[in-house]
């Protein structure tokens, strides 16, 4: 048995020959996050692949193939988002080493796609030079023509002139692909990698020659024309495994191990699809669900119009006539024979239509790979089972030639499985869909709801560094995982050196039970006591562009009645106190607008005497500071816990006319701590800085104070190198300023409209019934998570550690076992938001 040529017998920069004279461009594309994109988001990238297949004009494969994720990458980037002055190598790297274990058994790969084009020259089409030549009496270009379609022409002789055009061609290439994909000129090292991984699929990463580059000698032919003979020696070596072929599969002894391999085509494609659906995006969705890699590969010549139109009349014909036979036959004709003419008609109609579109002639072939024999044949079976309806062949004694034709650049090797699709048919399939999230480097946070489980990484600081929106929510309802997501955020950020600032105002918050954190934690139980007395006062704490609206919304809130009077002169008091500081004067304090109102007319007298009660009484005191009384020490250490426990706060949702006045209070000093914890944090703009607001519907009621606030935090965070993250329980709070917020976490609700409400806000689609009862039933820490870049995906937040996990649920009845078991666990802590995650461990 003669045996089969090589694949490729040489590579120039992106440009690989896999024949003689038969060069394609390698093109590396950029995978989109998918399953997160809303239905119009879906059609514009199925309408972005039609238009590359559409205006292409030349054959071409996609290659949708697995790199595994390394986590020794993952630990050396985490690492690498550490502060050196003030992290703490100590707790972060044992901590990273937990993830080490948890993520090694996990076997995390993640697709890339490459596009290989045919580089096809049309003054050196076989057919077009024969009748040139023929009309001109030519026949030397005629046997030269045929040489080159047959193969017999020396292949390792190339031109200087001809690889110059091929060069030219490719760019022209590159230019045309780019106008509809994002893609990039694959590398020298890529190229070498897609042929060494095939011989280890299954078992692991290739070992890679990092000096590896394919050379050809140059010399001059009887012409004295500079040609290029390849040194096939330097893609031959790449191939130095050995492989056995059995009739379904093949066994390949590589450095990595023995790989049992199978490659299976797939077969005949329904008439009618769903886009988007599974059987439709059969380059993505199927995939999926696996727990094991697989590689598929699309190869595609591609038929002009004339041509495509021309095979669709004989079906039409053949069609009509298989009808006509099976009509005279004692049973009538099939379902088959009965809907052929239809669709025969119906693809006539397609090709004839304004935009006259070519036809793919396709074959797309799935291979896998398993360390043994039974574990490939299991794989097979769970493959064929993501399938469904779709036949998987497993062609007998065709299996090294789909081996071969799984590298780049090649063409379909069986004919008998090759399908003519239309360019909507292949853009379907999603070969550049992908579905992670996240940031490049940092630490593990979670896993997609995915058979691969697909590591989510999130650094904190990316959204400060990079101009984006630094603020995060997270959004949902009780027990789905908010608070420990929040915490586990905050010792991340901790190890990483971040200054942290914590608003708990339910006081469930379990930060000094994290490992390492004693000697560096601050807790301030802030409370009626003269000790706080004008701790935060808004004309102290509040940045100068706010102030004035800061007071004036504080004060307000604690008048028994809004009487419009009263309002206007609680405004001019405030006017001439911040006049006075904006004008290089001394401070100001709400001490001082009292005064300034016992001074004043009777309408300011009355306001006076009903904000007296509060200035030397209550929580509302926090916010009446005496000009000559020094503000305690507060803010030393790196973390630090403002606590206000009793405080009243209507129910989230309630309409803000309906607050009652001890609620009003309870709103308006919580906006003064927001404030204050910026001032706390404020500082050296090397250090990023992290402000969690629990209970943040307080600053997202849709109230000019509250807009306000959210704005200066966003300001301060883009300028401080600060994060902010709120949380609330409903996302009607936060639909106002969708333009402030970057990052979002939602989990759960309970409430429908909440989350109709919750996918407008991560812009899917609120109509889509099935998207609103997965948020119904998010719980334990799964939620949807939109990152930085506006991909979404579907997350299990993970702490990966078991002990971190017990000491920080927030679960009634396990925290008061864990609160009995441990006479040193801190004896204030309450049960607050019952937030359960699950650990993989």
């Amino acid at each position: 048995m003669k045996a089969p040529a090589p694949p490729i017998i040489y590579a120039h920069e992106n440009i690989v020959f896999s024949a003689p004279r038969d060069p394609w461009g390698l093109y590396k594309l950029t995978p989109e996050s998918y399953p997160g994109l809303p239905i119009s988001g879906k059609h514009q990238l199925k309408e972005s692949l039609e238009a590359f297949a559409f205006r292409i004009e030349a054959d071409f494969q996609v290659l949708r193939v697995n790199r595994a994720w390394s986590v020794e990458d993952y630990i050396e980037g985490a690492l690498g988002t550490m502060s050196r002055r003030s992290g703490h190598p100590d707790l972060f790297e044992p901590y990273l080493n937990r993830h080490r274990r948890v993520l090694a058994g996990r076997n995390v790969v993640r697709p890339e796609v490459f596009l290989a084009v045919r580089l096809r020259d049309p003054a050196r089409d076989p057919m077009t030079i024969v009748n040139q030549s023929l009309s001109r009496g030519g026949l030397r270009e005629v046997f030269g023509a045929l040489r080159d379609q047959l193969g017999l022409s020396d292949p390792r002789g190339i031109s200087s002139r001809e690889l110059r055009k091929i060069v030219d061609r490719e760019r022209g290439t590159y230019e045309r692909v780019l106008t509809y994909l994002d893609c990039d000129r694959a590398a020298t090292s890529e190229i070498q990698w897609l042929i060494r991984r095939g011989y280890s699929r299954g078992l692991g990463e290739p070992r890679l020659d990092p000096h590896w580059r394919p050379t050809a000698v140059s010399f001059h032919d009887e012409r004295d024309t500079e040609r290029y003979r390849p040194l096939e020696g330097d893609l031959m070596r790449l191939h130095d495994c050995r492989v056995q072929i059995a009739s379904r599969s093949l066994v390949v002894d590589s450095e990595l191990g023995r790989s049992h391999q199978a490659v299976l085509v797939v077969g005949a494609l329904p008439e009618q699809t769903v886009f988007p659906g599974h059987d439709a995006e059969l380059m993505f969705t199927p995939f999926e669900a696996l727990d094991f890699p697989v590689d598929v590969n699309f190869q595609a010549e591609w038929v002009p119009n004339n041509a495509a139109l021309a095979l669709a009349r004989k079906r039409k014909v053949d069609a009509d006539n298989i009808y006509d036979e099976e009509s005279t036959g004692q049973h009538g004709p099939s379902s088959d024979a009965y809907e052929r003419p239809a669709a025969a008609r119906e693809l006539e109609a397609r090709l004839t239509a304004t935009d006259r579109p070519p036809l793919l002639k396709s074959t797309l072939s799935i291979a896998l790979g398993a360390p043994s024999a039974k574990e490939l044949e299991a794989r097979v079976e769970r493959l064929r089972s993501e399938f469904g309806r779709i036949e998987l062949h497993r062609p007998l004694g065709e299996q090294h030639r789909l081996f071969l034709a799984m590298f780049p650049a090649q063409r379909p090797p069986i004919a008998d499985y090759r399908e003519h699709l239309l360019i909507e048919q292949f853009a379907a399939m999603i070969p550049i869909a992908c579905n992670w999230a996240g940031s490049e480097v940092g630490p593990y946070i979670g896993h997609t709801l995915t058979g691969s489980m697909q590591p989510i990484l999130f650094d904190l600081a990316e959204a400060s560094e990079h101009s984006r929106p630094p603020t995060i929510l997270k959004a949902g309802t009780l027990g789905s995982g908010k608070t420990i997501g929040l915490e586990g955020l905050y010792y991340q950020a901790f190890m990483a050196g971040s200054r942290i600032v914590d608003i708990d105002p339910k006081g469930d918050h379990h930060l000094e039970r994290l490992p390492g954190i004693d000697g560096h934690l601050e807790q301030i139980e802030l409370s009626a006591s003269a000790r706080w007395r004008g701790l935060l006062d808004p004309l102290r704490v509040g940045a100068p562009e706010i102030r004035f609206d800061l007071t004036v919304s504080f004060l307000a809130d604690l008048l028994p009645s809004q009487r419009d009077e009263w309002i206007i002169a609680i405004q001019e008091a405030t006017k001439s106190i911040t006049d006075r500081m904006l004008a290089g004067g001394e401070g100001g304090t709400c001490f001082e607008v009292l005064e300034l109102l016992r001074a004043g007319d009777d309408h300011a007298k009355g306001a006076a005497r009903a904000l007296a009660v509060h200035a030397d009484s209550g929580l509302a005191q926090l916010g009446f500071a005496h000009p000559d009384n020094p503000l305690p020490p507060i803010g030393q250490a790196q973390v630090t816990t403002l606590r206000i426990r009793n405080l009243p706060r209507p129910e989230p949702g309630v309409a803000r006319a309906d607050y009652s006045s001890q609620e009003k209070l309870g709103v308006a000093v919580l906006r003064l701590v927001a404030m204050f914890a910026m001032t706390l944090a404020g500082g050296d703009r090397r250090v990023h800085k992290v402000l969690g607001f629990d209970e943040a519907w307080f600053l997202l009621q849709g109230n000019s104070a509250g807009r306000a606030l959210i704005e200066q935090l966003t300001r301060w965070g883009r300028s401080e190198n600060a994060t902010t993250i709120l949380i609330t329980h409903l996302v009607a709070d936060a639909e106002d300023i969708d333009n402030l917020i970057g990052p979002r976490f939602i989990y759960g609700f309970e409430s429908e409209d909440e989350a109709r409400k919750a996918l407008r806000l991560l812009r899917l689609d609120d109509g889509d019934d099935q998207m609103v009862q997965r948020v119904l039933s998010f719980r334990k820490g799964r939620c949807f998570f939109r990152d930085n870049h506006g991909r979404v995906v579907c997350m299990q937040f993970d702490l990966a550690d078991a002990a971190l996990l017990a000491a920080l649920d927030t679960t009634p009845s396990r925290a008061l076992d864990r609160d009995a078991a441990s006479p040193n666990a801190h004896s204030g802590a309450q049960a607050g938001d019952a937030d359960e995650i699950t650990t993989v461990a």
